[in-house]
């Protein structure tokens, strides 16, 4: 008698253990869909969420973007179209709200150099092209930036042209930051 109990409490303790295997599969094959969705989501709010410390610069009622808490306007505005510039002392920013002369796309090798890296994105939903290179300033220090053209370069509509110099690699990635936070007002 003791046998045939033990022969069955193995023969359940198996059951179990295939049904535990099969409970934890349903589970998974349950769970492992929400929780990539919630990974993305949160990885998704993470990218697009404003560094602590950072303040909202309105772009006349076009668009606004966002930077880091040390920078300040220059003073320095356009004539011809909606022109600032802010800087840290370190990091320059610049930018053209519907500008008048843009890049020429066939002719960014000979302004950016040889060595640059081209990105096709969308900012706030719109076509974009990201250039990052280095050139050496007229001090002929080394510089590092980051050029972003919003709309069809190639076909030279271009609503934003904003741009980043500094003497520091790291602010490239700031420069990323700042541009991906980039919102249009919709009209």
């Amino acid at each position: 008698m003791f046998i045939t109990e033990l022969q069955e409490f193995r023969i359940h303790t198996k059951l179990d253990v295939t049904d535990q295997r099969l409970l934890n599969m349903a589970t998974m094959h349950f769970l492992l869909p929400k929780i990539l969705i919630a990974v993305l989501v949160f990885t998704l709010h993470a990218q697009n969420s404003i560094p602590s410390g950072w303040r909202k610069i309105d772009g006349n009622g076009k668009f606004s973007f966002y930077l880091p808490a040390d920078m300040r306007d220059t003073g320095i505005s356009g004539t011809e179209s909606l022109h600032r510039e802010y800087t840290n002392g370190r990091m320059h920013l610049s930018f053209d709200y519907q500008p008048n002369s843009i890049l020429w796309y066939t002719n960014r090798t000979q302004a950016f150099g040889k060595v640059f890296q081209e990105t096709k994105l969308q900012v706030d939903g719109k076509k974009s092209f990201l250039f990052v290179y280095q050139n050496r300033d007229k001090r002929n220090q080394l510089t590092y930036n980051a050029d972003l053209y919003v709309g069809d370069l190639p076909n030279g509509q271009v609503t934003l042209h904003m741009w980043v110099s500094s003497r520091s690699a790291q602010d490239v990635e700031a420069a990323k930051t700042i541009f991906s936070r980039i919102k249009f007002v919709t009209s």
